[in-house]
């Protein structure tokens, strides 16, 4: 079932129709994500049933989870650009190397930022100026997402390096599994089903590591028998700083965005808190479904950034422009037909989750606004997916950070407190920051600056082609 040569999938992904070659890679990947999205769509569905405490829990304690992921997140991305570039210039061993090197290093940091991540959990939320009952119910959820990093980075890494090498559809059913598991755990951990005790929106947390650690597992036990196109032996294990260096130098600036994106976030949530709870717990359902919506456009970045990558690796850099161009054009398509649909159905969205008339409200107001904004949000992925898979991944930092810091995190200070728009300044500051960030990141994309590959000549190994 699991067998795939890395030599037949590149050659896949750098002959033939450019547009068949992205879906091919973009629908496994959108159906992960969409499963992915699943496990928060599980999680809301069952604490909906304690109260807006619980949901409100989950919007606050996002950005926070998503702040320590980005820096693995990010380090993964030089995975992804590596494999990707080494297999397009058919260097399979050089591809395995980097792809043990980048598991090695990724480890070292999950530790790390597990225990540190436990520790401040409940500091960082009191800083964000929480109802005290909120803030014990997010410290308790936080702790344990926490840590099972090391676990949950295995996700990302997996995912990666088969991306990476062109196998989407792995992934997406391991993430089937891992969703399944998710699915049949949550009730027991939180309700205290059967033997299990009530442990409410803990239990929530519990269930997603769980379910996330049998993921990693079976994961990187494919990956160590060879069986997908990356063959990882311990040898490859053994840090080389030399490849280290590289592996910082293209993950970490995708960290520094993911990480800057996170924390931008992280002030947005303190300010929709400070707004109230309803606010907050209206933000946290209209996002789930934004999430939904992103999913296409999340998938064709992926696919875009790895047939960038690959057509880049095999000196195809025509190519790899018109795969970025097809990329683009069928996330705008897709993402403006999906927010007509967000707009005639916003209200019945919002009550799948709470009848809740406050929540049904201000939930309907933000998809109202931000449902203009998906096409944009499309561009901005997939231009992140081209500098990604291309290794140049300042820019996609760049984009991120501008996102949230020159235009989101100011706008909804501006707009939400200084003009008194409230809840309605926050939405209006999230189509605005999406807008913007979409033309500048288009003009950089047009500039070309990012179509040359980053694998240098010789070698890193004397065993190139092996």
């Amino acid at each position: 079932m699991f067998r795939r040569s890395a030599s037949d999938l590149s050659e896949r992904l750098t002959e033939g129709p450019i547009i068949n070659s992205l879906l091919r890679l973009a629908w496994p990947v959108m159906l992960s994500n969409l499963l992915q999205t699943m496990y928060n769509f599980v999680d809301r569905f069952w604490l909906a049933r304690l109260g807006k405490v619980e949901i409100a829990a989950l919007a606050i304690s996002w950005p926070l989870i998503f702040l320590v992921l980005s820096l693995g997140a990010g380090v993964t991305v030089a995975g992804t650009a590596l494999v990707a570039q080494y297999t397009g210039a058919r260097r399979f061993e050089e591809a395995n190397l980097a792809a043990g090197q980048v598991l090695a290093f990724t480890g070292i940091i999950a530790i790390v930022l597990a225990a540190a991540g436990f520790f401040a959990a409940r500091p960082i939320l009191s800083i964000m100026g929480a109802e005290p009952a909120l803030t014990d119910a997010a410290t308790g959820y936080l702790r344990v997402i926490y840590a099972g990093i090391p676990l949950m980075f295995g996700t990302f890494i997996v995912t990666a390096l088969l991306n990476g090498v062109g196998d989407t559809i792995t992934p997406m059913i391991l993430m089937a599994v891992s969703v399944g598991v998710n699915l049949i755990l949550d009730p027991f951990f939180i309700f205290g089903w059967g033997p299990f005790p009530a442990w409410g929106v803990i239990g929530a947390a519990v269930a997603t590591v769980l379910s996330r650690g049998l993921l990693a597992l079976i994961g990187f036990t494919l990956l160590f028998t060879g069986r997908l196109g990356i063959h990882i032996r311990p040898r490859h294990l053994k840090l080389r700083w030399e490849i280290v260096r590289r592996i910082i130098s293209i993950g970490g600036l995708s960290s520094i965005g993911q990480t800057g994106t996170a924390i931008g976030f992280s002030i947005m949530n303190g300010a929709l808190a400070r707004i109230g709870t309803v606010v907050l717990s209206a933000f946290g359902i209209g996002n789930a479904f934004i999430s939904i919506v992103l999913m296409p456009a999340m998938g064709l970045g992926q696919a875009t950034a790895t047939v960038v990558g690959q057509n880049l690796g095999a000196d195809r850099p025509e190519r790899a422009r018109r795969g970025a161009w097809a990329g683009m054009s069928l996330s705008t398509v897709i993402l403006v037909l999906a927010s007509i649909v967000v707009l005639i159905f916003r209200t019945n969205l919002i009550r799948f989750f709470l009848t809740d008339p406050d929540v049904v409200a201000v939930g309907t107001q933000m998809l109202l606004l931000v449902s203009f904004a998906f096409p944009f949000m499309g561009i901005i992925q997939v231009v992140a997916g081209v500098y990604q898979g291309s290794g140049h991944t300042f820019y996609s930092m760049f984009f991120a950070l501008f996102r949230l810091w020159a235009l989101r995190v100011p706008l909804v200070y501006l707009l939400g407190f200084t003009f008194g728009m409230g809840a309605t300044g926050v939405w209006w500051a999230m189509f605005a920051s999406n807008f913007g960030t979409a033309v500048l990141s288009l003009g950089f994309f047009l500039s070309g600056n990012w179509i040359h590959r980053v694998i240098k000549e010789p070698p890193l190994t004397g065993k190139a082609g092996a």
